[in-house]
Order: C-alpha cells, then structure tokens, then sequence
C-alpha cells in the first residue's frame, strides 16, 4: 500500500507541474500547438528576453512547490503510519529528479537551480506535516483513562 502511496504522490507532482508548464508557456507567449519536450521550452525561455525569462522561471518554482505540497498531501493521505516520513520520501525522490534535470538539461537560470531542490524537499515534508497535524488533531481517539468519576 505504502508503495501505491508514493506512486501515486508523485503522479499528482507530475501532472501539477506538467499543467503549470503548459500554462506557464501559453501565457508567456508559447506559439507551438504541440507542446515537445521540457528541454525544448526550458531553452526556449532561457534566450527570451529578462523579464518573461524571469516570469517563467519564477511561476515554475511556484508551480513545483504546489506540486510538491500536492504530493507530500496525497502520499501521506494515503499511507497508514509515518506520514511526514513518506512525504519527505516524495521530496527527496523530487529532489534527485530535479537534480538530474538541472544536469542534463543545462539552459536554466543559476538561481533556479539553487533555489528548486529545496523548495521541492520543503513543500512535500510541509505537505506531510500538514496532513499528520490534522489526523492528530481530528481522527485520533483518545485512549481512555483509568480513572472513572
């Protein structure tokens, strides 16, 4: 079960930030109807002028942090124990994605690539957080005492 957890945290991750591509790119002015490779758009941006350069980046480190709260939510929702624990798996498994696409796709701007790792580590032990916060507040019964009055 735990395992389908992470699987599907990290399908949520995936299509959050896949849309805020798409939609990121549509609004700044991205003219092809076939929407290619993530590389090809990363370039892209990366020769457009300072302003929609600096926009595009800035709203893809918004949407990877949503995405990544959405993640951490979804997983820990899913798992039974260790909640938070599973969540920052989800981070750390972004963290290693987004390292590797900082290595092999080379157009990003520097302080994208300082600035992604940890937000998505964050936001997903954050998404964690949160759910374990409420599931202690609201869904946890309390034991009874041996005292009776």
């Amino acid at each position: 079960m735990n395992t389908i957890a992470v699987i599907v945290g990290l399908a949520v991750t995936y299509t959050v930030i896949h849309f805020g591509i798409i939609v990121n790119a549509h609004q700044l002015g991205w003219d092809q109807q076939v929407f290619p490779e993530w590389r090809y758009v990363i370039k892209h941006f990366s020769r457009a002028p300072h302003q929609i350069k600096l926009q595009f980046f800035s709203l893809m480190l918004i949407t990877s942090g949503l995405a990544a709260l959405l993640g951490g939510i979804t997983t820990a929702i899913l798992v039974k124990r260790a909640k938070q624990a599973y969540a920052m798996f989800i981070g750390f498994i972004l963290l290693l994605i987004a390292l590797g696409d900082i290595v092999f796709t080379p157009y990003h701007p520097t302080w994208y690539e300082v600035a992604i790792c940890p937000v998505l580590f964050l936001f997903s032990w954050i998404g964690g957080l949160l759910v374990d916060l409420i599931y202690k507040k609201f869904f946890r019964k309390e034991k009874p005492t041996s005292q009776s009055f």
